[in-house]
Formats: structure tokens, C-alpha cells, sequence
């Protein structure tokens, strides 16, 4: 192989690893922002928004749990992340579920 080969080779395996460097931070979010995307969402829009959870609790039929791991960061205490995210759906008037609150651990 040639000189040329290798900084070519270099060259993409640089791209590749900045690419999925800024490919996973782009799924954080700070709390106010995802708090306030998600009040009043049903769960096929908070999959759309915030993507698949880490665990769903969905065993009462008027209150499920979607929480989501390293999801959004405290801007007021030094962007740390939040280990746990919990998003509360509960029953509306109209009796869809739909988020009501989100938890920050």
C-alpha cells in the first residue's frame, strides 16, 4: 500500500468516527425542551419525538411508564445527564393517554 492509501483509509475512519460521535449526541436534549415537546403527546408521537424507550411499564391500563436512560442533561447544574428519564402517560377526557408529566432522576 501506498502513502496515499493509508491517509486515504485514515481519512474516512476519521469521518466515520466523527459522524457517530455527532450522531449520538444529537439525541440529547435538555430537560425544559423534551419536557415541553412531550406534555399532551399521545405515545405514537412521543415515539416519534423522543424515539423507544428503555423500558415500558404499561400494566395499568390508566397510567404507563416510558422511561429512557442518558436522554437529557440538567442545564442548570453543569449539563449533567440525567440517569433516568420517566414519562407519565395517564388517560385524558377523551380517554387517550397522553403525557402528563415527566420525571427526571
Amino acid at each position: 500500500m501506498k502513502i496515499g492509501d493509508y491517509l486515504r483509509t485514515a481519512g474516512a475512519a476519521a469521518i466515520v468516527a466523527l459522524c457517530l460521535a455527532v450522531g449520538a449526541c444529537s439525541e440529547r436534549v435538555n430537560r425544559e425542551d423534551f419536557a415541553t415537546q412531550l406534555r399532551g403527546k399521545t405515545e405514537p408521537e412521543t415515539l416519534k419525538f423522543a424515539g423507544k424507550p428503555a423500558t415500558v411499564d404499561d400494566e395499568s391500563a390508566d397510567r404507563h411508564l416510558w422511561t429512557y436512560t442518558d436522554r437529557t442533561f440538567d442545564v442548570n447544574n453543569q449539563n449533567k445527564f440525567d440517569a433516568r428519564t420517566i414519562v407519565v402517560f395517564t388517560r385524558s377526557a377523551e380517554g387517550k393517554l397522553v403525557v402528563t408529566e415527566v420525571k427526571f432522576e
